[in-house]
C-alpha cells in the first residue's frame, strides 16, 4: 500500500538536505579549483601570490589582487544560489534531486525573492540549524527561510497543483445586465 507522502508535491527534508550537500560540494570544488589555478599561476610568476605568509607586510595582504580574491570567495556562493534560483528555480543539487523552489502560488522566483531566500539561510544558521530542520515537521515542508520568503520546495516529478485564480465578484446591488451599474466614475460638481 502506498503512503500519501509518496504523491506529495512537496520536497521532503532528506532530499532537500542531500541537495544542499551537493551544492556545498560544488562550491567547495570550485573554490579549490580557483585556489589551485591561482596558486599555480603565482608559483609560475604570472601574478603575485596571496601574501599570507608570516613574513609579509600588512599592505601586501590587502593588495588589489587579494581584494579581488576575497570578493570572488565571498560573492560566488551568492551568485550560485541567487542566479540559479532566480533563473530556473533550481541549483545543481536541486536538479540532481529533482526538486525546485517556487512561490507559494506556484509561480517561479524572481532574483529579488531568490536573494531574500538566500539571506534567509543566515536566519536558519542563526537558529542553530533549527530553521532547516523545521522543514521535516512542517506540513508543507517549509523551512524557516521558506516561511519568511513565502516559497515552497516542490518535487519536479510530481505535478504541483496551482491554486485557481479567484475572480472578483460583482457588487451585490448592481444589476448584471445594466452596464451603467459597473461604471464607478462620478463627475465632479461644477
Amino acid at each position: 500500500m502506498e503512503s500519501p507522502m509518496e504523491h506529495s508535491p512537496y520536497a521532503g527534508f532528506w532530499s532537500r538536505a542531500a541537495a544542499r550537500v551537493i551544492d556545498l560540494l560544488i562550491i567547495i570544488a570550485v573554490f579549490n579549483l580557483i585556489y589551485l589555478a591561482d596558486r599555480l599561476g603565482a608559483d609560475a610568476g604570472l601574478w603575485s601570490g596571496m601574501g599570507l605568509d608570516e613574513g609579509n607586510a600588512a599592505d601586501e595582504r590587502f593588495s588589489t589582487i587579494n581584494v579581488f580574491r576575497m570578493f570572488f570567495y565571498l560573492s560566488f556562493p551568492v551568485f550560485y544560489y541567487v542566479y540559479l534560483h532566480g533563473t530556473c528555480g533550481q541549483t545543481f543539487g536541486k536538479m540532481a534531486m529533482k526538486i525546485k523552489v517556487v512561490n507559494e502560488d506556484g509561480t517561479p522566483l524572481d532574483y529579488r525573492k531568490a536573494f531574500l531566500r538566500w539571506l534567509g539561510y543566515f536566519l536558519c544558521d542563526l537558529t542553530f540549524y533549527v530553521g532547516y530542520v523545521w522543514a521535516a515537521f512542517d506540513h508543507r515542508k517549509q523551512g524557516l527561510h521558506d516561511k519568511v520568503c513565502k516559497t515552497l520546495v516542490v518535487r519536479t516529478d510530481v505535478a504541483f497543483p496551482v491554486p485557481a485564480a479567484v475572480e472578483p465578484e460583482a457588487p451585490a446591488d448592481a444589476a448584471k445586465d445594466d452596464p451603467a451599474s459597473l461604471d464607478t466614475r462620478t463627475d465632479p460638481p461644477i
